[in-house]
């Protein structure tokens, strides 16, 4: 479980609150939720630190881990903007200043050009977006049904933290921080306690649905 943001970067703050403190606290709960499940759950952070983005699933890759999720939550300059959003890895972009793959060494590449660095992304990303699109689909879906929020759907996107995870992953943002109701939510302990749960059965409803064993 990775809570975003963390120390020196505070995420987005409204009415009060913080966003590196609400997904830490959001983190821990799904991470006690999965526990009392039986899986084993490990989060990149456990206090109010910095972490540097590609550290964050580092830490998943040398697990390994079996899925990687990042909690945050959202904001907007319309504040009437609200409900929930999951992301998936989106097809890489790649230029010349772009790195290989984590799991690729320098030494393997001959000659690494954009195009070769672009196929090398396609092929550590597609082994696992599929698997991202379901995990998104079915979170959306348990804390659309369980929290009575709406959920704005699933998109892709090129966040370090999902295209660098050598496993499925998704970012989930939980609500508006901007938006007055889901700020009030938020703020409240029994309110981030349901949605710590309905992402804990969205992933545990995925993982019995692919018939992940020991986990």
């Amino acid at each position: 479980m990775d809570a975003g943001h963390g120390g020196r970067d505070p995420g987005t703050s409204h009415y009060g609150l913080r966003e590196k403190d609400l997904v830490l606290d959001l983190a821990k709960r799904v991470a006690s939720e999965l526990g009392a499940r039986g899986m084993s759950a490990v989060l990149t952070r456990d206090r109010d630190e910095f972490l540097p983005l590609s550290r964050r699933p580092a830490i998943a890759n040398r697990l390994p881990a079996d899925l990687f999720v990042s909690v945050h939550v959202n904001a907007n300059r319309n504040r009437h903007v609200s409900g929930i959003e999951v992301y998936y890895p989106r097809e890489s972009q790649v230029t010349d200043a772009t790195a290989l793959p984590p799991s690729v060494r320098p030494s393997e590449v001959a000659l690494p050009t954009t195009t070769v660095k672009r196929v090398l992304w396609d092929v550590v990303l597609s082994q696992t977006r599929s698997q991202s699109v379901r995990l998104a689909s079915v979170i959306c879906r348990t804390m659309r049904e369980q929290l009575g929020t709406r959920c704005r759907g699933i998109r892709g996107a090129r966040f370090v933290v999902l295209r660098e995870a050598q496993m499925p992953a998704v970012l989930v943002e939980v609500g508006y921080v901007s938006n007055h109701r889901e700020s009030q939510q938020l703020a409240e302990p029994a309110y981030r306690q349901r949605a710590a749960q309905a992402i804990a059965d969205g992933i545990a409803s995925y993982l019995r649905d692919v018939g992940a064993q020991d986990i």
